[in-house]
C-alpha cells in the first residue's frame, strides 16, 4: 500500500507542475499581449503556493504586475510563499514605484 501511495503522490506533484508551468506559459502570453484581465481570471483558480512558484518561473519585470493583479488577501498568502530573494526584489519595486507616485503628484 505504501508503493500505491508513493506512486500517486508522485503523479499528483507532476499534476500540479504541468499545471504550474501550464499556467506560467499562458500567464506570460497574456501579459505580454497586455490583456491583464485575462491575466487575472487564469489566476483565480490557482492556489497561493502554486502562484508564487509561477510568479518565480516568469521574467523578473513580470513579478511585480502579476502580484499587483492579486486581491490584498491573495497577495499576503503568496508573499509567504515566495523565495525570500524574489520578496526583497518584489519590495523594492514597490517601494521606488511609491517613490515615483509621490513625484508624479508633487
Amino acid at each position: 500500500m505504501t508503493e500505491m501511495n508513493n506512486v500517486a503522490s508522485v503523479i499528483q506533484e507532476s499534476s500540479r507542475r504541468e499545471l504550474r508551468d501550464l499556467v506560467r506559459t499562458q500567464l506570460q502570453m497574456l501579459l505580454e499581449q497586455g490583456d491583464l484581465q485575462g491575466a487575472k481570471a487564469i489566476l483565480v483558480p490557482v492556489q497561493p503556493a502554486d502562484i508564487a512558484e509561477v510568479i518565480e518561473g516568469l521574467p523578473e519585470t513580470m513579478h511585480a504586475l502579476v502580484f499587483r493583479l492579486l486581491s490584498k488577501d491573495e497577495a499576503i498568502e503568496v508573499y509567504e510563499y515566495l523565495d525570500y530573494s524574489v520578496q526583497e526584489k518584489l519590495l523594492e519595486e514597490f517601494r521606488s514605484q511609491e517613490v515615483l507616485d509621490i513625484v508624479d503628484k508633487m
